[in-house]
């Protein structure tokens, strides 16, 4: 009598277990979600990062005079849209001490802040000296400062020159930062007889 009711224990068993297998894989299944990679997650975060387009005609001329209004006696280098904090333009402004910030400028052409903006290095192989590495370059006055402009802008026709310094990479006593017609930066060194020995594209930052 009982081998009977063993069997069909036994087979009660053996379809219980089979049961929960089938559910047990159709949960992991269920709890299974594709999580997207990092480098997707990163690749639409830059691209919902607003680009910055410069500015020409009217607006940029209003951004500028805003830019000037705010930091007198500066230099403004670039204007462009956009901005943080939701700011409708910017410019990129340099003082007369030689340092650099950012003006923000709202729709209506007011200048809301300046931002301090951090030092940087210049692009391409470095402004080096001697074995002891990064020379302390100074910015030039007077007739050397003149030289030094004639002799970039001489090398580089129609060009707006930024500011000129001492030392440079390559051992040249001299460098100018000048902004081409087409916007472009360029780094012109200049040797102690006020030649130009070399011209190098700045990489933006």
């Amino acid at each position: 009598m009982l081998k009977p009711v063993r069997k069909t224990l036994l087979v009660l068993g053996a379809f219980g277990a089979i049961a929960f297998g089938a559910s047990a894989l159709a949960g992991a299944a269920s709890k299974t979600t594709t999580t997207p990679s990092s480098s997707s997650s990163s690749s639409s975060a830059r691209a919902d990062r607003p680009r910055h387009e410069q500015l020409t005609g009217a607006t940029a001329d209003k951004v500028k005079a805003a830019a000037l209004d705010k930091v007198p006696g500066a230099t403004v280098l670039r204007a462009e849209s956009g901005g943080p904090d939701g700011s409708a333009y910017h410019a990129h402004v340099r003082k007369s001490d030689g340092t650099e910030v950012t003006v923000l400028v709202d729709a209506d052409f007011k200048a809301t802040s300046v931002q301090t903006r951090r030092a940087r290095g210049h692009g391409g192989r470095g402004h080096r000296g001697g074995p002891g590495g990064r020379s302390a370059q100074k910015a030039l006055t007077g007739a050397t400062a003149a030289k030094v402009k004639a002799a970039a802008l001489d090398r580089v026709s129609g060009g707006t020159v930024l500011r000129v310094e001492s030392g440079g990479h390559d051992g040249s006593a001299y460098h100018a930062h000048v902004r081409r017609s087409d916007g472009t930066e360029v780094v012109v060194l200049v040797n102690k007889q006020f030649e130009v020995t070399a011209v190098d594209e700045m990489r933006h930052r």
